[in-house]
Parts: C-alpha cells; sequence; structure tokens
C-alpha cells in the first residue's frame, strides 16, 4: 500500500488520480487533510511547513 500525502490532501488526491488513469493496480490512499491534518491530530511534533 502507498499513502500519499501532500501539505493539504488536495495535490495527492490528484496524484492518485493520475497513478490510477495511468493503469497503477497497486493500493493507494490519501492521508485525508494532509501532513498539517496528521500534525494538528496525531503528533504535533511533525513540522508544518
Amino acid at each position: 500500500e502507498i499513502v500519499m500525502h501532500c501539505k493539504g490532501g488536495g495535490r495527492s488526491a490528484k496524484a492518485i488520480e493520475a497513478l490510477q488513469k495511468a493503469g497503477f493496480a497497486g493500493r493507494l490512499a490519501n492521508l485525508k487533510g494532509g501532513i498539517t491534518a496528521w500534525s494538528n491530530e496525531v503528533d504535533p511534533s511533525v513540522p508544518k511547513y
């Protein structure tokens, strides 16, 4: 499984779409809310950029 992430989740969702359209058959997941949400909700030590 590949988890894609970006700052807010939008660009990583587009990257997943592009991979799927290109025929990638593996499991893909988008980190909802991006690294900002991860930092806020899971691990505050992760820097926000």
